[in-house]
């Protein structure tokens, strides 16, 4: 009875190893056969000149790292490159790694290959400079400078502004986004411009502050005729339409021209200087001039006003034709609206005490 029993025991055990030994492997097909490339990387993000490291492998059905060389290559060879990597020896060569180099701002694809298969990443270079076109590295102090966008960097029109270096946030006059133009303060000391609301196209929702990547040094003076009645500059073209405004930077003239200031002339104690622009009107026309000033409002003491007459004897009658709303020791002044005839008449803004300044802006109005 014992023996028989561990006989049939014996001859459970062997059924089993057989069964066991003919059962199927459902992967054993997959074993050494290529089936996908692994990076070590779904995304690069590099700032423009950075560079990063990606390392791929061709993998069998059971994620196991094949002997397969995989090679890189990219679809936009300037934004971002990539060169085999000369310092990689894995020992057994199951990977292969590259360098991925941030050329310039954009968004491309590092595409890996190996085995009949590929898979790629996605780089994404972000800007550390904002290369757009300058319409001036040397612009005049008060003319207008105009900056272009790129193609992937843009401006956000609600948020744009530009600062110069020592003189901070430029006068816009108008805003794009693929433009700005900004009057040139005559406080810019020599550097880049900082840009602030650039619109990085390529990541959804990013805007960003960046300096331009060329040097601006202002010099001159584009209304340095402004010292004369007779060489006042004409800025007819800058009157705005009904609704609109527009803007004039200048600064305090060095030439000492108080004897034909109109304040100082009719006795009212003013020291000068004072500018001069003419304007000439074809028919009757509302206008408004505001002038503001690095400085208070004593120091300098700043008026402005309108003339109809540039004869030193006829200044009595001739200016304060807006009504002298402009006139009165406040920061900033105002003529207020004003309908003017036609006719040519003279804006004039006058230092009348408390010393100069580098910086004067004056807003023109139409209602």
């Amino acid at each position: 009875m014992h023996s028989r029993f561990t006989g049939l025991i014996g001859v459970l055990v062997g059924l089993a190893a057989m069964a066991a030994a003919c059962k199927s492997d459902p992967l054993s097909d997959h074993d050494g056969t290529p089936a996908a490339i692994s990076l070590d990387f779904a995304e690069l993000d590099l700032a423009v000149g950075a560079t990063a490291t990606v390392t791929a492998s061709v993998l069998d059905g059971r994620s196991l790292a094949l002997e397969e060389l995989v090679t890189f290559a990219t679809r936009a060879a300037g934004t971002a490159g990539v060169a085999v990597d000369p310092t990689y020896a894995p020992n057994p060569a199951t990977s292969s790694r590259a360098v991925v180099s941030a050329l310039a701002a954009g968004a491309t694809y590092v595409v890996a290959t190996g085995a009949g298969l590929t898979d790629s990443v996605k780089v994404v270079v972000l800007p550390v400079t904002f290369d757009g076109a300058l319409s001036s590295t040397t612009p005049t102090r008060g003319d207008t400078l105009t900056i272009s966008s790129t193609a992937v960097l843009k401006f956000d029109p609600a948020t744009v502004s530009v600062s110069f270096p020592t003189a901070g946030a430029a006068t816009v006059v108008s805003k794009t986004a693929d433009a700005v133009k900004v009057l040139v303060p005559f406080t810019a000391a020599p550097g880049p411009l900082t840009i602030s609301g650039i619109a990085v196209t390529y990541v959804a929702g990013l805007t960003v502050s960046l300096n331009t990547a060329s040097s601006v040094t202002a010099s001159g003076d584009k209304w340095a005729a402004a010292s004369s009645w007779q060489t006042a500059p004409d800025i007819t073209s800058m009157l705005p339409a009904s609704g609109g405004s527009s803007f004039l930077v200048s600064t305090a003239t060095s030439v000492n021209n108080a004897a034909v200031c109109p304040e100082n002339a009719l006795g009212f104690g003013s020291t000068g200087p004072c500018m001069m622009f003419k304007f000439t009107l074809a028919a009757p026309a509302t206008v408004s001039f505001t002038t503001s000033w690095a400085g208070t409002a004593s120091a300098p003491d700043i008026d402005v006003y309108a003339c109809s007459d540039s004869t030193v004897a006829n200044f009595g009658t001739a200016c304060f034709e807006d009504g002298g709303a402009g006139a009165t020791g406040s920061l900033p002044q105002t003529t207020g609206n004003h309908a003017y005839p036609a006719g040519t008449h003279w804006f004039v803004i006058e230092i009348f005490g408390g010393g100069t300044t580098a910086s004067i802006t004056t807003t023109i109005t139409a209602p």
